[in-house]
């Protein structure tokens, strides 16, 4: 499974439109109308990282939304489950209103919820086989963002053997299920050697014997000497500016794009590195800073327990991805990825004040307000234990979002929380997003939105364009959602 993570696929490049350095380094050219068999057009900002949790059975809607509209700072103080983000409202992003393309089950609901969350196209199949007919956002801005053909992190908090509607979130091209990590160790064994050196590198280091000297990688030689991929290619583009095909406007065309490849630098590899030696190490950026590495080794033989106890259940196995994913983004070993919280039909046992009257239902049983997989009732005690266990998410999505707080993430990320079902009863209307981090300036923010009924494709297709800078055609026929965009 942990090949999810390191899974590489080889890219076709045009050679014409890169500079080539030591150590394999080439760097994309910006487009030059002198030399445009030399050119390609070239993303300079600051990259965009974009993580996608999609959780399981719906909420209770009385209880979840906020009352009112406008600015968040003055309506998460009312009793609802999503007070518990009133500390990153500044950069929070409800939005109300959104449906899924297949509005309602036609077998069990919850396999096609699942694989239409961050596909915004209806699914095909029935019942658990239930499965997508496109490929899901995190491919796509994998495919436009991460370098050298990495794929997107794929994660998993819940009972990956449960024998029913198990992965079913994250799809590639052909529609084919990506399958997740679900133990948080894998993820950070890749990244601890990452973080430790304040580099990106993609693939944890060969096995040495004991005593043995790890050679430095190229990234580490460069950290260590504050240099930039630059320098790697000097040589080139002292070559490629004295070309006399060049106009004024393409060399400075070229003095910008690597004047903002070194700023990106600055901003991603450099972020919570020592700012002199021997300095104590920052919490922020691309540091192991507040990862507890005693919980993340003891972890190593961790196993799935219906129990959401407090260490090893899946509130604190969401919490653990979410910190190491905000490490992957701050070390720019990956700019997306994904998480199902919780089991298609979850049976994931939440002891709440309510849930305890009822015997401990699992939340499966709650979301259905009876103890059924498949019947529905109308019981008011599970009403309410299913408001708590929302209130009990929110507050791991809040100290999760803290991880990304601490690293500097805000301006450089969009999180997003949705369920593959609005309410326990399937109906995919009025599913809930939750988005943090303005998309580099792109999206609103301390808004409470209501989309009116706009489907989650044209909620894809904004998050895909502020993103990559491009616009997609992939979700909801093109159509994008003005409503969640900055003016």
């Amino acid at each position: 499974m942990i090949g999810s993570i390191f899974n590489r696929r080889k890219k076709t490049v045009n050679r014409r439109a890169f500079l080539y350095g030591a150590g394999g380094v080439a760097i994309g050219l910006p487009f030059l109308e002198g030399l445009p068999e030399r050119s390609a057009w070239a993303q300079n900002a600051q990259p965009i990282f974009t993580f996608f949790m999609c959780a399981a059975c719906g909420v209770e809607p009385k209880r979840f939304w906020p009352s009112g509209s406008g600015a968040l700072k003055g309506l998460l103080a009312g009793g609802k489950a999503v007070d518990a983000l009133e500390p990153f409202a500044e950069n929070l992003l409800i939005v109300k209103g959104v449906n899924f393309p297949l509005t309602g089950p036609t077998g069990c609901g919850h396999a096609q919820g699942l694989a239409q969350a961050l596909t915004g196209k209806s699914p095909t199949g029935n019942g658990g086989q239930a499965t997508a007919t496109g490929p899901s956002i995190d491919t796509l801005i994998s495919e436009a963002a991460n370098k050298d053909g990495t794929s997107p992190m794929t994660l998993y908090a819940g009972n990956l053997r449960n024998g029913y509607i198990a992965d079913r979130l994250s799809f590639d091209n052909s529609g084919r299920v990506r399958a997740s990590v679900d133990n948080p160790y894998k993820l950070y064994t890749a990244l601890t050697s990452v973080a430790q050196t304040g580099g990106g590198s993609t693939t944890p280091p060969a096995p040495t014997e004991p005593g043995t000297p790890t050679a430095p990688t190229m990234q580490d030689q460069l950290l260590s000497k504050r240099k930039s991929v630059n320098d790697l290619v000097r040589k080139q583009l002292k070559s490629l500016m004295s070309s006399s095909k060049l106009s004024a406007d393409d060399k400075r065309r070229l003095e910008e794009h690597f004047t903002a490849i070194r700023d990106a630098e600055g901003a991603i590899m450099g972020m919570g590195m020592n700012p002199t030696p021997g300095a104590p190490a920052q919490v922020a950026g691309c540091a192991m800073g507040s990862i507890d590495e005693t919980e993340m080794k003891g972890l190593s033989s961790w196993k799935y327990n219906a129990k959401n106890v407090e260490k090893g259940g899946i509130e604190n196995i969401v919490e653990l991805h979410m910190q190491l994913v905000a490490l992957a983004f701050a070390c720019d070993h990956n700019r997306t990825g994904t998480l199902q919280w919780g089991d298609g039909t979850d049976h994931t046992i939440y002891e709440t004040p309510a849930n305890a009257q009822l015997g401990n239902w699992n939340l499966h049983f709650i979301s259905h307000r009876t103890q059924s997989d498949s019947g529905v009732a109308s019981n008011g005690t599970a009403e309410t234990a299913h408001a708590e266990i929302d209130a009990i998410r929110m507050k791991t999505l809040a100290r999760g979002l803290q991880h990304f707080k601490d690293r500097g993430l805000a301006d450089k990320s969009v999180i997003v929380w949705t369920n593959h079902v609005a309410e326990g009863f399937h109906t995919m209307r009025n599913v809930p997003f939750i988005l943090w981090g303005d998309g580099g300036g792109k999206l609103k923010q301390n808004e409470l939105v209501d989309a009116a009924g706009a489907g989650n494709g044209a909620l894809l297709n904004t998050i895909y364009a502020a993103v990559t800078g491009a616009p997609s055609g992939s979700f909801g026929g093109g159509k994008e959602l003005a409503a969640i965009k900055k003016a």
